[in-house]
């Protein structure tokens, strides 16, 4: 009997069918985290490498598929993959001749080997051919190509400043710009996500992104016509973390147009864009008075205003650093800010249960506003700004950090403070001494030269009050008592302090009292008599009656 070749045939078709089955059994399992441990410990990785280098193109794609799965739910896994450097080589290395479903697999794998350290990241992206692949797969047609490689780009770039250059310098950028005129909502938001993770690790990027073009692009997307706010969102942010590393990269946005459109946005109706605008103005108004003062000429303080008072899920914090920002530039912005009545918001900010940290924000901001004069701290006292930031320092669940900035604030703008009759208010025993002592120190400047002072400051029962405190000798707030005390007579000091002086105490000694002065001799009634009292109604004498009178 001669042989048949379709023994042969049937053979290598039955071999393939089982590797084809094996490998996309193997990858069902690698996807359920339950199963992965048992993977592992039965070799699954050394046994599935090979099979990327398979001739059917079937099971390479399956192959892939599962160690990207395994890659993703375990660090062992992807370890163990990374240890294979020349398979790894060979399955990033033939991607050029691979379909898109191969591509977008092994963009994958490069995410999920990126994600568990830089070493790793490192190993993948230049020993094994990682960054020419996503080049490769970068300038594939497919969008869900570029979409996988542009995850892949985000997740290394998430880990290190240096492999974030390492990607930059290889030239990714403009492939990365070209997506954002796509019309694809999820490239755009990608290639948002990836510049914006390039762009806050350092200046030098953020610079590099800048001089692609990339800004032009991204303030499209702030137009009053364009209605994707995911994208509007995700742009926001991009340019936020742009324009906090500088002045230049500042005024490269606002060349760009960034104006007036972000101060648009500020209004818009949905509260996380006002929100992430807001962001965006607090930090473009810290580079200098000038561009401070150009938001403040195009209605900056009214839209700020506003994101805080229709703040209602998100916190209104970056509406009130801007504005705490504006206020520390100049006196003439802090008065412009007085007068756009924030005052009053921010004050019931910190009577509401909002969160601490706005609270302390509140209070960093006050204390920026009333720093600069007397005019300017006399306003933050008027709206009794001052008792409520006292009360936030009180509050026993407020963390130490904020509450040092409530002691900052209150310094400022007390030692502004030259209303006697503010400092008075808050002159009261429950007032905490490390807050006392900004309070009697602006006392201490204002009562040698005002005698109506003085005479308050006894009748209010204050010199004796301090006369009560123990402070450390030669502590601040004992010199601070020390001089307020020199601003009076040394026996009047003695006097409200309940140590009353030797000259007085011989005066009344020598005192005898005057003839005229009526003494009661009372004798005690018997038992029937008191009842007679009692029982008898009884007429009083003219002259009891007279006396009483």
């Amino acid at each position: 009997m001669s042989p048949s070749p379709k023994v042969v045939v049937q053979t290598f078709d039955n071999y393939a069918k089982s590797q084809l089955t094996f490998v996309q059994n193997v990858a069902e399992l690698a996807s359920k985290p339950a199963y992965i441990e048992c993977l592992y410990e039965s070799h699954v990785v050394e046994i599935v490498l090979p099979l990327v280098t398979n001739i059917n193109p079937t099971v390479r794609m399956n192959a892939v598929l599962c160690l990207v799965r395994l890659a993703g739910n375990s660090e062992p896994c992807a370890k163990q993959i990374v240890c294979s450097k020349n398979l790894l080589s060979r399955l990033l290395g033939q991607l050029v001749k691979e379909n898109k479903y191969y591509k977008k697999n092994c963009m994958n794998l490069v995410k999920n080997l990126s994600k568990y350290s830089s070493a790793i990241t490192e190993i993948v992206i230049k020993e094994c051919g990682g960054i020419d692949a996503i080049f490769i797969c970068m300038k594939e047609f497919d969008s869900f190509v570029r979409e996988a490689a542009m995850q892949a780009i985000i997740c290394i770039t998430r880990l290190d400043v240096k492999l974030s250059q390492l990607i930059v310098d290889y030239g990714v950028l403009p492939q990365i710009v070209l997506c954002l005129k796509e019309q694809q909502q999820s490239l755009k938001l990608y290639a948002l996500s990836a510049l914006d993770e390039m762009a806050k690790n350092n200046e030098d990027l953020a610079l590099k992104i800048v001089d692609v073009p990339t800004l032009p692009h991204v303030i499209i997307f702030l137009m009053p016509n364009f209605v994707d706010k995911k994208v509007q969102k995700s742009a926001l942010i991009l340019i936020k973390n742009i324009v906090k590393h500088s002045l230049y990269l500042t005024e490269h946005a606002i060349e760009s147009n960034l104006f007036p459109e972000i101060l648009l946005l500020m209004a818009h109706p949905d509260e996380s864009i006002r929100n992430n605008s807001a962001q965006v103005i607090r930090e473009v108004v810290q580079h200098s008075v000038q561009i401070a003062q150009m938001v403040v000429n195009s209605g900056g303080i009214d839209k700020l205003l506003n994101v805080i008072s229709c703040s209602q899920e998100l916190s209104p914090n970056p509406a009130v650093h801007a504005l705490g920002y504006i206020a520390a530039m100049s006196p003439k912005l802090a008065s412009a800010i007085i007068q756009s009545q924030v005052l009053m918001h921010l004050t019931a900010i910190l009577r509401s249960d909002t969160d601490k940290l706005t609270k302390a924000g509140t209070v960093w901001t006050l204390g920026m506003i009333g720093q600069h004069s007397a005019e300017h701290a006399r306003s933050i006292c008027s709206c009794d700004a001052i008792t409520n930031i006292i009360n936030v320092y009180l509050d026993s669940g407020i963390e130490s950090e904020s509450r040092h900035k409530c002691i900052v604030a209150l310094e400022q703008i007390l030692k502004k403070c030259d209303d006697y009759n503010v400092l008075d208010k808050l002159l009261i025993p429950s007032t905490p001494t490390e807050i006392m002592i900004y309070i009697l120190e602006k006392m201490s400047i204002i009562l040698p030269k005002n005698s109506q002072a003085r005479r308050t400051f006894i009748t209010n029962g204050h010199l004796k009050m301090i006369q009560n405190i123990n402070p450390e000798i030669n502590s601040e707030l004992f010199q601070v008592i020390k001089a307020i005390n020199c601003c009076f007579p040394e026996d009047i000091i003695q006097m409200v302090a309940g140590d009353f002086p030797e000259t007085v105490m011989k005066t009344v000694d020598k005192y005898v009292p005057q003839s005229e002065c009526l003494f009661f001799n009372r004798q005690l009634k018997s038992d029937e008599q008191l009842h007679k009292s009692y029982s008898t109604s009884k007429t009083p004498l003219s002259g009891e009656e007279s006396f009483f009178k």
